[in-house]
């Protein structure tokens, strides 16, 4: 006689199993709602076109709702300073479900061996560093080169935005997701007007002003227009942010404007004079700047707790 199905004899088992298996297949198909998936998007891939310390940021999401992409200009031999602000990004709570914050460093072509050899180990260690067609320079086309590439780079995956960031600045993502949410995704130009006492002057501000260079947000349209334009490609030297601004204003371009102080702002030096963009931290906090060495950067992470998650250990004391 032909044995019972084990299956059909236990209803219960059948259906413990077919609950099994519904479970993992929601778990794969819905990946922003499970860490599962979380988790394995995060592993490291020599195929991945995200940056490692990135995908320790943003959920992966199917279809975010917002895309970001962040470039910290930088040049090639500041080693330290990229390691702190990996290690800085990496510490940050992500609250947004719906939002891909894409890091990446930025600077113009190489120019020695060290560099290679150095550099090279970054990217195959965390793929977040894209290196311009360009020689290396202040106020000679650098910001020009990197908004104008980004969209032939990115060609097959927009943003939403692109972020000019400079790298004494220091970012609270989850602040600038929720600004940036419920913006235009087009025509926006978004920073800390320069100077910042003209702020209210709202001719000055749609018609003549610029972001200060610590930090600026573009809309993707814009940057596709950087990128054909003759206006930005016949006009590039000069004080770099001043003359994007200029860009902006002779095509009456980037009306959508935002002014972000106190949100964005200088970090507060002693001995440095009257500076309308300088106070203290506040925790609305989207950018600070002006963090020029490590103790800056020390007294910064302190005030937003960046180190609570460290457990006590008898191998180090750390008070």
């Amino acid at each position: 006689m032909k044995a019972p199905n084990f299956l059909f004899q236990n209803p219960p088992f059948l259906s413990f199993l077919l609950l099994a298996l519904l479970t993992l297949t929601f778990l794969f198909v819905y990946p922003s709602k499970f860490v599962l998936q979380s988790f394995l998007a995060t592993c490291p891939s020599t195929n991945s076109t995200t940056s490692h310390f990135d995908n320790s940021l943003a959920k992966t999401t199917i279809n975010p709702n917002l895309r970001i992409l962040i470039g910290i200009l930088t040049v090639a031999n500041n080693y330290e300073r990229r390691h702190l602000i990996r290690l800085a990004y990496s510490r940050q709570s992500n609250n947004y479900f719906d939002a891909d914050v894409d890091i990446r460093f930025v600077f113009c072509s190489l120019s020695n061996e060290e560099q290679a050899v150095l550099v090279a180990l970054e990217i195959m260690e965390y793929n977040d560093i894209i290196i311009l067609n360009c020689t290396e320079n202040m106020d000679n086309g650098k910001t020009y080169t990197y908004f104008s590439s980004v969209p032939a780079l990115f060609h097959d995956d927009p943003y939403d935005y692109v972020m000019k960031c400079d790298d004494d600045t220091y970012l609270r993502l989850d602040n600038l997701v929720e600004s940036l949410r419920i913006k235009p995704r087009e025509d926006v130009y978004y920073g800390l007007i320069n100077p910042c006492y003209r702020a209210d002057d709202m001719d000055y501000r749609m018609n003549m002003s610029y972001m200060s260079g610590l930090g600026y947000v573009l809309s993707w349209d814009l940057a596709e227009w950087i990128a054909v334009s003759d206006i930005p490609r016949h006009n590039i030297v000069g004080l770099e942010d001043k003359v994007l601004g200029s860009w902006l204003n002779t095509a009456m371009k980037g009306r959508n404007r935002y002014h972000n102080f106190p949100a964005i702002y200088d970090y507060q030096l002693e001995n440095w004079g009257e500076s309308c963009a300088m106070h203290g931290f506040i925790p609305e906090t989207i950018a600070v700047h002006l963090l020029k060495g490590n103790s800056e950067w020390a007294k910064t992470l302190k005030y937003f707790n960046v180190t609570k998650g460290l457990k006590p250990s008898k191998l180090y004391d750390i008070s």
